[in-house]
């Protein structure tokens, strides 16, 4: 039987006064908050050491412990370091790995697998994620190593002040060198996936405006590797505007599939990854990959920029599609 693993943080001054109910579901929410008050009240969250209620007020430097046994889903931990120092450093992850923790996925993170690589190398500061990428998008991720960097990393990616280049394969000719998807990202109502979204009017509730230019890299047999600039930064912007320029990435279960076809992938999941489903996906995971930043230094202000090398599996799919 798999050992427990106990989770611990420790309350930061502006969430003292504030319910133990309260720290953990605007903290972690890979549970909902239905499910940390009954994981309370069944007491795998301990306070301090002690049980608690939902409600119990929480003090600064209270300590929460999670106790939980982790039956966590497998991922590809080949994360590769390919820039440090002592602010912060970029990483390239792999394909099929969580950037934080989310739903069954705790230890087996991006996140989670960093800190644990910096604490053997003997580092005992902050380990913060600077921002995310969808479990199966591979490529550049930042990390800070104090709040100062964090801070000042962070403000630069919700300002759009940081140039993002990714590469990508997708389906179906390409004819144009280059084109522009411009419009709002919102619901699709005509989906009965909830987390579906798509291009609609402007001023549509709810909707926020993006702009995405595309450049043609390469002509496959099946499709094109186009190397994707975002100048918006919205939740599965990429993803989106491809599927609504007719070219939905290879691999992608969520966008330019029926809603029959996603629900057979989540029931595929669900069934502990029965054949049958798979046989029917070009690529284990879509084909997205964040290769190229461009920020500024938190400490110098000068510019800098990274790139991670196209992963193998990419590789290995546009060497055999080539035309």
């Amino acid at each position: 039987m798999p050992d427990e693993t106990v989770l611990q943080s420790k309350v930061q001054p502006h969430f003292s006064g504030k319910s133990l109910l309260d720290f953990l579901s605007s903290r972690f929410r890979y549970q909902t908050r239905e499910s940390w008050a009954q994981l309370i009240i069944e007491g795998k969250v301990t306070l301090n050491g002690k049980k608690a209620g939902p409600e119990t007020p929480l003090r600064k430097n209270d300590l929460v412990a999670y106790h939980v046994v982790l039956n966590e889903p497998t991922v590809d931990k080949n994360i590769q370091i390919l820039h440090e120092e002592d602010s912060f450093l970029v990483a390239s992850k792999p394909g099929q790995l969580p950037s934080h923790a989310d739903g069954n996925y705790i230890k087996n993170t991006f996140i989670y697998l960093v800190a644990g690589i910096l604490r053997e190398k003997g580092w005992k500061g902050e380990v913060m994620l600077v921002h995310r990428l969808d479990r199966e998008t591979s490529g550049l991720l930042v990390v800070a190593k104090n709040k100062e960097a964090h801070l000042r990393l962070v403000r630069q990616f919700e300002k759009g002040l940081v140039a993002k280049e990714y590469l990508a394969v997708v389906r179906g000719k390409v004819e144009a060198e280059s084109f522009e998807v411009l419009g709002a990202i919102g619901k699709d109502d005509s989906s009965a996936i909830s987390i579906r979204q798509k291009v609609v009017p402007e001023g549509t509730p709810f909707s926020k405006p993006s702009q995405t230019h595309f450049e043609k890299v390469q002509d496959l047999r099946n499709g094109a590797l186009l190397r994707c600039l975002p100048a918006t930064g919205r939740t599965n912007q990429i993803r989106v505007h491809l599927t609504h320029a007719g070219h939905p990435l290879v691999g992608d279960k969520l966008y330019g599939r029926t809603d029959e076809e996603f629900l057979e992938f989540i029931n595929h999941v669900k069934a502990g990854g029965a054949p049958s489903f798979q046989e029917k996906m070009e690529v284990p995971r879509h084909f997205l990959h964040a290769h190229k930043l461009t920020f500024d230094h938190p400490v110098t202000d000068k510019k800098v920029t990274f790139e991670a090398p196209l992963p193998r599996d990419m590789a290995d799919y546009i060497e055999s599609d080539k035309t």
